[in-house]
């Protein structure tokens, strides 16, 4: 018999079963802010050069340390905010009507763009007050000296308002 690393004295095949499963741990609430961090700075690149979004999720992704599942809702957030941005931009403009959306500083607009898609896109619900607390932290740590009280306000705006889901889902509806 070969020489393993570790004793097997204690294996049992009959009772310690071996299977193929792979057991992925629940993600914390850090793993959540690793990869909303990691997809403000994949958008930032996107919204400030014409560099095409495979290119740059994937070299961003390859240069992330983080876990397999990190990088899937790094992934998930990029694909989900660029794929629906003509729609968040069009909400977040109702809602911040005296900030054209094209005059936001980058930061605060894909932060905002973050938030939003959380809140009223993505199919795992993620409770408001942590949305509009990692946005604005976000804000806070990459932002303009106010960004944080602007995010705060559009945000919360936004979250106080019962009609929006319905009427961004009506958007949808209507879109080609």
């Amino acid at each position: 018999m070969e020489e393993y690393p570790f004793e097997l004295d204690d294996f049992d095949p009959d009772e310690d079963m071996i299977t193929s499963e792979v057991i992925h741990p629940a993600l914390n609430a850090a793993d959540r802010s690793i990869a909303r961090r990691a997809s403000l700075q994949i958008l930032y690149e996107l919204d400030s050069t014409c560099h095409p979004l495979p290119m740059v999720l994937e070299a961003h992704l390859q240069e992330r340390p983080e876990s397999y599942a990190v990088r899937q809702i790094i992934r998930r957030f990029v694909e989900g905010v660029t794929a629906n941005r003509e729609r968040i931009d069009r909400l977040i403009q109702e809602y911040a009507p005296e900030w054209p959306i094209n005059q936001v500083a980058i930061i605060d607009r894909n932060i905002l763009r973050i938030a939003v898609y959380e809140y009223l896109l993505q199919r795992r619900v993620t409770p408001v007050p942590v949305i509009i607390n990692e946005a604005v932290h976000l804000a806070q740590l990459f932002g303009a000296e106010n960004s944080h009280s602007f995010v705060h306000g559009v945000l919360g705006t936004v979250t106080s308002d019962e009609t929006v889901a319905l009427r961004l889902q009506a958007d949808e509806v209507e879109t080609p």
